[in-house]
């Protein structure tokens, strides 16, 4: 009953965004469909569409993850695999063994420009693909 009232909510933010280009339409029953009844924002998000465009879906990164897709206490089952903050430069790295600029030389300069928090990783500058966190009641 939850995942059917999530997916229905997933449904009415999607129809409420304006609609996407035909270059950019993503496929609802395609390889990332089963994360996207979740993850909405990610049919939107830059790196996820990037990554998609050159058929690398979620699965690739985060693994099958039934035990995630099928959880109806949203959030209580992590993907297999989920990246902590200073795991993100190491996985990029997997497939992504260049950058045109070091990105020792590029965290060096953010911090030095006070643009983000230590440690910099690739997702500072190369979309956030997060899930954010709800705000704290004291907020």
């Amino acid at each position: 009953m939850r995942r059917a009232v999530i997916a229905l909510l997933g449904l009415a933010a999607a129809a409420a965004l304006p609609p996407l280009a035909a270059e950019d339409a993503v496929d609802p029953m395609g390889p990332n469909g089963a994360c996207y009844v979740c993850h909405m924002t990610f049919v939107r998000e830059e790196l996820s569409k990037a990554h998609l465009a050159r058929k690398v879906t979620c699965v690739k990164c985060h693994g099958l993850s039934a035990g995630h897709a099928n959880d109806e206490d949203i959030g209580a089952t992590l993907p297999d695999r989920s990246f902590a903050r200073e795991q993100v430069n190491a996985m990029c790295r997997k497939c992504h063994k260049r950058h045109r600029a070091a990105p020792e030389d590029i965290a060096a300069r953010a911090i030095e420009r006070e643009l983000t928090v230590t440690p910099v990783v690739c997702t500072d500058c190369h979309g956030t693909h997060r899930i954010e966190g709800a705000p704290s009641p004291d907020a």
